[in-house]
């Protein structure tokens, strides 16, 4: 899902958005889920609780009920991804957190150029 400004309930799964970061209390090594490096064990990190809803007529939904939520594994963002994936929701975009969030911080700074590059043609004509 590239960079968008509303945000869709049609996931398989949702996570609910950091405050603030903490440190990486596992007792092993963790991957970050934009780009896939390992983040060691007391690093910083942006600590991600996610859910996903059960499937029709299955064991899960028997057990927690229909219309209820799943919880699932945490998701971790290294403290480079989370700073980035901090600033582009700060400036209201949507995003996957299995982004890598440098290629969309790289799409922003392409829409910020095409936008500057419309700007100078309508001030010359």
């Amino acid at each position: 899902m590239p960079l968008s400004c509303e945000c869709s309930d049609d996931s398989d799964w949702f996570y609910e958005p950091p405050n603030d970061y903490s440190k990486l209390d596992t007792k092993r090594c963790r991957k970050c889920s934009s780009c896939r490096e390992r983040i060691l064990v007391g690093a910083l990190v942006l600590k991600m609780r996610c859910w996903r809803y059960p499937g029709y007529d299955t064991i899960e939904e028997k057990i927690y009920g229909e219309g209820s939520e799943v919880p699932m594994a945490y998701r971790y963002l290294c403290e480079r991804c989370g700073d980035l994936y901090l600033s582009l929701s700060e400036l209201g975009f949507c995003m996957s957190i299995d982004e890598d969030m440098r290629d969309l911080v790289r799409d922003y700074a392409a829409m910020q150029e095409t936008q500057r590059g419309r700007a100078r043609a309508l001030k010359s004509a």
